[in-house]
């Protein structure tokens, strides 16, 4: 048997670089950090020369940036680049910083007020948070990081309760699903600015995509993940000139949205 000292298996690799095996299986997957090879006997392995990248995943991950970004940094960004990603990390942290000290000033209103007073001024509803059921929350969790890019807030000491963020806004609650059974799966609808861009995002970094991008007839451009449990996400944006242009050539949205081959048959005459 040849003895290959430059040969590490994964947990001694997880050791020295200062990840989990669960993470390190986790980027296996998402291609993010591969192993080098696979031995004779069928284990794979990492070698030395892999350390410098796992211990830079390692400390980008430390401070909560998207597996997106960490990606992007290690595959070959210019230093231009790898400024700006950090630069649009740290202000997202900062708008979520900012989030927990309107949350604090809120506290302090209700601690010092009387509490009829301060429920009147608390009650204008500034955004919504859907409870979602979870077979798994560490599951859940990792998939909503690692494969849509969003953000842990905080969890509960207990385990019963987390909250899922992007940007300041704390956008999910999950909480573990006492039944036997999977939960129900949910659906939500969710306006962002690009969602080609997110799709194109999400479907390399992991995440089960329903739907891909496409324009729909109620005048939406969107596309659906859905999570480990089957909720269902519907990402996207209006497209104001669809029903506009339907109208014009005297088509319905759909022929526009499902076929764009309708202006070169002449339709429009």
């Amino acid at each position: 048997m040849i003895n290959h000292p430059d040969r590490l298996q994964i947990g001694a690799f997880a050791e020295l670089v200062g990840l989990s095996i669960p993470q390190l299986r986790r980027y296996d997957r998402l291609s993010l950090l591969e192993p080098a090879g696979e031995s004779s006997a069928g284990y794979r392995y990492y070698t030395s020369g892999q350390t410098g990248a796992a211990r830079v995943i390692a400390l980008l991950r430390s401070i909560d940036m998207p597996i997106a970004d960490v990606w992007r940094i290690i595959s070959g960004a210019d230093d231009a680049e790898r400024q700006q990603i950090v630069i649009d990390h740290r202000a997202r942290l900062e708008a979520r910083l900012d989030e927990v000290r309107r949350l604090l000033e809120a506290v302090d209103t209700i601690s010092k007020e009387p509490p009829t007073n301060a429920m009147t001024e608390l009650s204008t509803w500034l955004h919504v948070m859907p409870r979602v059921p979870v077979s798994d929350l560490d599951q859940s969790i990792t998939y909503y990081q690692e494969a849509l890019g969003l953000d842990l807030a905080w969890r509960t000491d207990d385990g019963q309760l987390a909250a899922i963020a992007t940007g300041g806004i704390e956008i999910l609650l999950l909480v573990p699903w006492p039944g036997e059974q999977p939960p129900p799966p949910q659906s939500f609808y969710v306006y962002v600015e690009d969602p080609d861009a997110l799709c194109a995002d999400a479907e390399e970094a992991g995440a089960i995509i329903v739907d891909t991008v496409a324009l729909r007839t109620y005048g939406m451009r969107d596309f659906a993940v859905a999570d480990p449990d089957g909720h269902r996400f519907t990402l996207g944006r209006g497209d104001e000139t669809l029903r506009d242009v339907a109208a014009r050539y005297g088509l319905e949205p759909d022929e526009i949205a499902v076929d764009p081959t309708w202006l070169r048959r002449g339709k429009h005459d």
